[in-house]
C-alpha cells in the first residue's frame, strides 16, 4: 500500500507463555487476507530474540480507515533483518491465527483500492490523454478542411470575377467593331475598299465571339467548382452560427472578435440565426432561440429589448426598438411556415398587438418608448410582418393595420422627385438597407400601384451606395470587392465601406425583380437582374473569412463590414478587430446565396414546387 497505519504486538512461545512484559509497536504497509507484514525497530538482543520464527503474536491493528482496532491472533511466518541504516530493522510476516472476517475483509478491500485506484486513475489519465491528442488532431483536421473549402469557394468567386470583367471587355470592343463598321460604311466610298475594311472588322468581331465562348466555358468551369463546394461551406457556416449558440438560454452570440460586445446576443440577430437554423432544417436550435422570447425572455411594456447577453439571458440596454420585436415575430411566422406548427403563433400575434399599441394617427410607429423619431426601415418590417400575419390568420385587425402602415410609407417613406426612399419622416439621409427592403418586404407590384418605381429606387441605391474596396483578410491576402455601403460613402468622409449584410439584401432584392420580370413576361429584364444577382452574390463570396475562435473550427463566416470600427452614417459603428464574425452579414450572406427572402409566406427553399 501507499499507506501505513500501526499495529502493536505482544510475544507468546509457541507454547503460549508470554515472552514480553510491554508491548512493541510496529506498522505495516503490506496486508493479505492471510496475514500481514510489520516492520519494526529492534532495541537490543532482549527484542530481537523474541523475533523468532514460530512465536506466536497477539495483535492489535489500528487502521486509519476505521472506527476502532482489530484485534487478532498469528504467529511469525518469517523473519528478515536490515541492520542499515543503524539501529537495525526487522520485517516480520505474520500468518493469522484469527481475525473478525469482517474486519479483515474492509482491510483487504482498503488494500485494493489504495493499489488499484492509482493504476486506474493512471489508466484514465492515458485515456484522457489519447482522447485530448484525439480531439485536437481531430480539430485540426477541421479547421484544415473547413480552411480548404473556404478558400475553394473564394478561389472560384475570383475565377469568376476575373472572366466576368474579360466577357464585359470583349463585349464593349464588340460594340466599338461594330460601331467602326457602321461608320466605315458611310465613310468609306470605293466598294472593295469598303469591302475589304467590313472583311477585317468582321473578322475581328468573329475572332472576338470565338474568344467569348472560351471564355464562358470558363466561367461555367469555375461556377462549377464554386458549386461543388459552396454547398458544404454554407451549410458550416450555419454550424458556425450554431456553434455561438448558448446552449442554456438558446441565444446566440452576435458577434465573434470584438471584446467589447463578447456575449452579446442582439434581438434582430436572434430572428435571423433562427431563420438560418430553419433553412438548414435544425429545428431544435431554431426553437430554442423561440422560446426564450415566448418564455424567458424579459420585457418592457410587453416589447422585447434590442439585446441580451447569450450567457444568462439579461437585457445588455434598456432600449427598446420596434424594428427588432417585428423580426421575431417575422421569425415565429417562419418557424410555423417551415414545420407546418403554430407553436410560436402566439408569440407573434403578441408582437402585432404591442406594434399595433403604438400605431399612430397617421399609421405610422416612433422608433420605440420613449423615442420621437420615425424610421423607414421599421415601417418597412412592420407592413411585410403585418401582412403575413393576416395571411396566417386571417384577422381583419393585421390587415387594417398593415394597410395603415402602407399609407404612412406612401406618405414618409418615398421621393417621388428623386425616386428614392428617404430614412425615416423628414428624413432625406440614404440608407441602403430602405432602398433593398422597399423590394423585398413591400414587392414590386404593390411598389408601382404606389406609383413607387421599384426600378429607379434600385438604380438609386445602386449608383449612391455602390462601392469597390480593397479588404485586407486575416491570412494577409489583399481583394477587391464590390458591394453596398450603410450609406453614401461621400458624404461620411471615410472612404467606401462595405457592408456584408446589406449587400446581401440587395441581392435578395436584385433577385426579387427578376423573379418578377420574369412572371410578367420581360424576359430582357429578367435576365438583366438575376445577373446582378449572381455579380453581387459572388463579390460576397471573396469576402468570407475563416473563423479563428476554438468553437468555430476555421469554419466560414462573414464579417460584418470591410473596415472595422467604421462609422457608418446611421448612429453606430462596426465592430472592431479585423476578424471579427458577424451573425446578421453571415445570415443574410446565407439568405440571399439561397434564395430566401424573409418577408415572402410564400414557399419556402426546399419545399417540394
Amino acid at each position: 500500500m501507499n499507506t501505513v497505519f500501526p499495529v502493536e504486538l505482544e510475544f507468546f512461545s509457541p507454547a503460549g507463555e508470554k515472552l514480553s512484559s510491554s508491548l512493541l509497536q510496529g506498522f505495516t504497509r503490506d496486508v493479505g487476507e492471510g496475514g500481514l507484514c510489520v516492520e519494526l525497530k529492534s532495541f537490543g538482543r532482549s527484542t530481537e530474540g523474541l523475533f523468532s520464527f514460530g512465536n506466536a503474536l497477539e495483535l492489535v491493528i489500528n487502521p486509519t480507515f476505521l472506527s476502532g482496532p482489530v484485534r487478532a491472533g498469528g504467529k511469525i511466518a518469517w523473519v528478515r533483518k536490515e541492520d542499515s541504516p543503524h539501529p537495525p530493522h526487522y520485517t516480520l510476516g505474520v500468518a493469522y491465527t484469527r481475525i473478525d472476517p469482517a474486519a479483515n475483509r474492509k482491510i483487504i478491500r482498503f488494500a485494493k483500492r489504495l493499489v488499484w485506484v492509482p493504476r486506474l486513475a493512471a489508466a484514465a489519465g492515458v485515456v484522457l490523454l489519447a482522447a485530448l491528442a484525439f480531439f485536437v488532431w481531430h480539430n485540426q483536421k477541421l479547421v484544415g478542411e473547413n480552411k480548404k473549402l473556404v478558400g475553394q469557394l473564394i478561389a472560384s468567386a475570383e475565377k469568376k470575377s476575373e472572366i466576368a470583367s474579360r466577357l464585359e471587355a470583349v463585349e464593349k470592343r464588340k460594340a466599338e467593331l461594330a460601331s467602326e463598321m457602321r461608320s466605315a460604311r458611310s465613310r468609306i466610298k470605293g466598294l472593295e475598299e469598303s469591302l475589304a475594311a467590313r472583311k477585317r472588322l468582321s473578322e475581328a468581331i468573329k475572332a472576338l465571339e470565338a474568344g467569348k465562348k472560351d471564355l464562358q466555358k470558363s466561367l461555367e468551369a469555375a461556377s462549377d467548382l464554386g458549386a461543388g463546394s459552396s454547398k458544404e461551406v454554407f451549410r458550416r457556416m450555419m454550424e458556425w452560427v450554431r456553434s455561438h449558440q448558448n446552449l442554456r438560454t438558446g441565444l446566440v452570440a452576435s458577434f465573434e472578435g470584438d471584446v467589447r460586445l463578447e456575449d452579446w446576443a442582439f434581438t434582430y440577430d436572434q430572428a435571423l440565426a433562427c431563420q438560418v437554423f430553419l433553412l438548414f432544417q435544425n429545428r431544435e436550435a431554431a426553437e430554442a432561440v423561440l422560446d426564450f422570447f415566448d418564455r424567458k425572455a424579459e420585457r418592457k411594456e410587453g416589447a422585447f429589448f434590442n439585446g441580451y447577453y447569450a450567457a444568462d439571458g439579461y437585457p445588455v440596454e434598456s432600449v427598446i426598438h420596434v424594428g427588432p420585436n417585428v423580426w421575431i415575430g417575422i421569425a415565429a411566422l417562419q418557424h410555423g411556415r417551415a414545420t407546418g406548427s403554430e407553436r410560436f403563433l402566439p408569440l407573434a400575434e403578441s408582437v402585432a398587438d404591442w406594434l399595433i399599441g403604438r400605431q399612430d394617427a397617421e399609421g405610422g410607429f416612433q422608433g420605440g418608448p420613449g423615442f420621437s423619431w420615425y424610421s423607414t426601415e421599421h415601417h418597412l418590417d412592420a407592413y411585410a410582418f403585418l401582412g403575413m400575419l393576416h395571411q396566417k390568420t386571417g384577422k381583419e385587425k393585421y390587415k387594417r393595420a398593415r394597410d395603415r402602415v402602407l399609407g404612412w410609407i406612401k406618405k414618409y417613406a418615398y421621393s417621388a422627385k428623386d425616386k428614392r426612399m428617404n430614412r425615416g419622416k423628414g428624413d432625406a439621409t440614404i440608407a441602403t438597407d430602405t432602398f433593398s427592403w422597399a423590394i423585398a418586404a413591400i414587392g414590386p407590384p404593390t411598389l408601382a400601384g404606389l406609383a413607387f418605381d421599384p426600378e429607379a429606387i434600385m438604380d438609386f441605391a445602386e449608383k449612391n451606395c455602390e462601392v469597390t474596396v480593397s479588404f485586407a483578410k486575416p491570412d494577409g491576402q489583399t481583394i477587391s470587392a464590390t458591394g453596398f455601403d450603410f450609406a453614401k460613402a461621400k458624404n461620411l468622409g471615410r472612404g467606401g465601406v462595405l457592408s456584408t449584410e446589406w449587400t446581401a439584401q440587395m441581392a435578395v432584392s436584385y433577385r426579387v425583380l427578376s423573379d418578377y420580370f420574369r412572371s410578367i413576361g420581360d424576359s430582357a429584364k429578367a435576365a438583366r437582374y438575376r445577373e446582378k444577382t449572381d455579380f453581387y452574390l459572388n463579390e460576397l463570396q471573396k469576402l468570407v473569412i475563416t473563423s479563428p475562435s476554438r468553437v468555430g473550427q476555421g469554419r466560414g463566416c462573414l464579417p460584418y463590414a470591410s473596415q472595422d470600427d467604421a462609422d457608418t452614417g446611421h448612429g453606430w459603428r462596426t465592430p472592431r478587430g479585423k476578424r471579427t464574425g458577424s451573425v446578421a452579414g453571415t445570415a443574410y450572406g446565407l439568405f440571399a446565396w439561397m434564395g430566401y427572402n424573409p418577408f415572402d409566406l410564400g414557399r419556402f427553399p426546399g419545399d417540394t414546387p
